[in-house]
């Protein structure tokens, strides 16, 4: 037996899946800006599909694209660094301004 007759014909052979999903320029935007629940949205409402899948086509965009995801990483840690002093002085302006009412 040949070994050609072996193999699938071409038409048949599987073919590997992309890289990442399709994602609209809309989406890739937003993820540069750093505003990943917007790109979910937008994936959301131009394909009619659920958080999940939205989610899920977002998380595999971003891990073909691990710049991208350093950035937004980074973007995050300055807000959540930005978001902990701001707590503190309202916490430290509150005891202060409770000492003097006192």
């Amino acid at each position: 037996m040949p070994l050609s007759s072996l193999q699938p014909p071409i038409a048949e052979a599987p073919t590997a899946p992309p890289l990442h999903p399709a994602v609209s320029q809309a989406a890739a935007t937003a993820l540069v800006k750093g505003q990943v629940v917007d790109a979910i949205k937008l994936v959301r409402l131009e394909q009619h599909i659920g958080f999940n899948e939205a989610k899920d086509l977002i998380d595999t965009y971003l891990r073909s694209q691990p710049n991208l995801k350093i950035r937004i990483d980074e973007a995050q840690a300055g807000a959540r660094e930005g978001l902990l002093r701001w707590l503190i002085f309202l916490l430290a302006g509150g005891a202060g301004l409770a000492y003097f009412l006192m």
